[in-house]
């Protein structure tokens, strides 16, 4: 239960929308739930509160609110702590790129990832990241965001 209710607060903290001084671009967050319908269709739900093996799923709108066209957007979310990505879930429109980090943002590359880890024999190999390793993930548009237009890009992750 505990963990439940720290989930439902970080997801609250969410649900949020917020805009830089002097940037044109706003930007919001929504998190729903995704559980399996009667009909086996998806159903989404208000994310008020997860429990272990819920997934959420993470929906991001950019828009511009200026009255200039704004090139090279680029938008950086972490996955939540408690929070492991879902494989192949990072949504964005084809005129954007994604891309995924294992180290705190530090580096970002296409998926796969791959990372280096020292395997039984004590040597160095390069292997594939897992989806509990994604710890940021981030999206580019390759072209502009016009005036009053907007962005959608999304990921999912289950709660541990």
């Amino acid at each position: 239960m505990k963990r439940a209710v720290f989930l439902s607060v970080l997801v609250a903290g969410l649900i949020t929308s917020f805009a830089v001084a002097d940037n044109p671009v706003t930007g919001s967050i929504e998190a729903v739930k995704v559980v399996v319908g009667n009909s086996g269709e998806e159903v989404y739900l208000p994310a008020d509160e997860a429990r272990p093996q819920d997934v959420i799923e993470y929906r991001l709108t950019y828009a511009n609110r200026g009255e200039q066209a704004v090139s090279k957007l680029s938008v950086t979310d972490p996955v939540p702590t408690g929070a492991c990505y879902v494989a192949k879930t990072a949504r964005a429109p084809k005129s954007a790129t994604v891309l995924f980090s294992v180290d705190d943002a530090k580096t970002f590359h296409a998926w796969p990832v791959r990372v280096k880890q020292t395997n039984a024999e004590g040597r160095e190999v390069w292997v594939d990241a897992t989806p509990e390793m994604i710890t940021h993930i981030r999206w580019t548009l390759s072209g502009d965001l016009a005036p009053a237009d907007e962005i959608k890009f999304s990921y999912r992750a289950e709660v541990e």
